[in-house]
């Protein structure tokens, strides 16, 4: 429970100090006095409801921490929020895309028209496709998320990252998978297996931090202070009381951020003609290199428009809404990009892998050269704006939307067993018995591959009146 101490009579010891603020207790549910109120109905996913009480008396070591910890209850819940909107969300999200992908997959194999499988129309190969690669961002970057934290730490930019893009990434893959099922996905009961997720977007989206202030404010807005080599550093120093010895310090930061800026800002030049620098990881193989080459790029262009963001807007980007998502968008997208690469090379680096690596790698360059050309277009100094861009994009855009041969491959595998398939059903709770849902969809689908050569025979030549005596009819 997170309350507001009083202290009026100095119980705790201070006699001059009567408040304390936020403070955080765990109090059993069955304590005397505490009632348990009629439950809420947000939405399906997860049981809330109202808490009361009154005159409820508790021991002072029920305070987390005990006494010590009186008055520290909004850093405890800003240090939770900071580190579980890593991990609840983004897991939710990333299930969601997986079972997408599995039972959306298998149903797309199975339901014909015309005497075809659905999955089998280029239309609804664009849609899968999208789940599919989203399936295997989704994984890299819950994975590289989780890593993040397990190191320790209260990563606050990367959870607001995880909690918006994960989220929203969700909401576009059940999306296509209820363009996909069409009438099955609608039709609520035992085996419909996409609309409890689908009633579960909106709160995904709005818990644990709205989705349009994280984006909009959040991220780049704090990123730039927690991750800027050099501005929080310079900010402090602006509102230091001593004046002469602050003056000193700050002349020379700001010399070495002029340098740091004219450095990011010949590198980006040089890798417009170049494509990037060919620096990466040991573990860079030839199919990697070249995508760290242009994350290489990138991130040299997205620190040269930060600084000329911060240096020309200051304050007033914080109203800039609209340049800040986009800011964020870069930052986030570097980050899921190099995501889905540690993720590749931990992995099988099967065929199947490859291909569904690569459209995710496409999409997230695609994403962050349009969130650069936006920005840039929507930039309030025009002439700035116009320079910096020739600086990063001398060639104009260099990254083109992923080919519709790549997307039929990804669908395609998204209809058949792979050992990435396989690794997904791991990672959820995937039923395979006969009389649930998913057991149904998937015993069906394997079924469907052993004899689905011998079927499509028997099709058409029940088509073309072959057969005479019995019938379906």
């Amino acid at each position: 429970l997170a309350f507001k101490l009083y202290d009026p009579e100095g119980l705790l010891g201070d006699k001059t100090k009567t408040e304390y603020g936020i403070t955080c207790a765990l109090i059993p549910a069955n304590h005397a006095g505490v009632k348990i109120g009629a439950r809420h109905y947000p939405g399906s996913p997860f049981m809330n409801g109202t808490v009361e009480g009154e005159d409820v008396f508790i021991p002072i070591d029920w305070i987390i921490g005990g006494q010590e910890n009186a008055g520290k209850g909004w850093r405890m819940l800003m240090e939770c929020l900071g580190v579980g909107r890593g991990i609840s969300l983004p897991a939710l999200a990333t299930a969601a895309g997986e079972m997408s992908y599995l039972t959306v997959g298998a149903f797309a194999r199975i339901r014909q028209q015309f005497n075809i499988s659905v999955g089998k129309f280029e239309g609804v190969q664009e849609a899968s496709s999208e789940i599919a690669s989203d399936a295997y961002m989704l994984e890299a970057f819950r994975y590289l998320v989780t890593c993040g934290l397990n190191q320790g730490g209260t990563p606050a930019v990367m959870t607001a990252m995880a909690k918006y893009y994960a989220t929203e990434t969700m909401r576009k893959v059940v999306n296509h998978g209820m363009d996909i099922a069409g009438g099955r996905a609608i039709q609520l009961g035992p085996r419909n297996f996409l609309a409890l997720t689908y009633q579960a977007i909106p709160i995904a989206i709005t818990v644990e931090g709205a989705n349009i202030l994280t984006r909009s404010l959040m991220i780049f807005g704090q990123g730039s202070m927690r991750c800027h080599p050099y501005l929080f550093e310079e900010l402090q120093l602006l509102q230091s009381d001593d004046k002469a010895n602050a003056v000193q310090k700050f002349d020379d930061l700001l010399f070495k951020h002029l340098a740091y800026t004219f450095n990011r800002g010949a590198r980006s030049f040089a890798y417009g003609w170049t494509g990037g620098s060919s620096d990466a990881p040991q573990s860079a193989d030839q199919f990697t290199a070249s995508y760290y080459k242009t994350i290489n790029r990138f991130s040299a262009n997205f620190s040269l428009v930060s600084d000329m963001a911060l240096g020309l807007l200051a304050g007033d980007l914080k109203r800039k809404e609209m340049l800040s998502g986009r800011l964020a968008d870069i930052h986030a997208h570097l980050f899921i990009a190099t995501a889905i690469l540690k993720y590749y090379e931990a992995g099988q680096k099967t065929e199947a892998e490859q291909l569904h690596a690569k459209l995710a790698l496409q999409k997230a360059f695609l994403n962050i050269q349009e969130a650069f050309w936006g920005l840039f277009d929507n930039f309030p100094a025009k002439l700035p704006a116009a320079f910096v861009k020739w600086i990063c994009f001398p060639l104009g855009r260099v990254i083109s939307k992923p080919d519709d041969e790549l997307k039929q491959q990804v669908a395609e595998l998204m209809m058949e067993e792979h050992p990435f398939r396989e690794q997904l059903k791991r990672h959820v709770y995937y039923s395979t018995e006969p009389n649930d849902v998913t057991g149904r969809l998937e015993h069906t689908f394997q079924m469907l591959r052993t004899i689905e050569p011998l079927w499509d025979k028997f099709k058409k030549a029940e088509s073309k009146g072959k057969f005479t005596g019995l019938t379906f009819e």
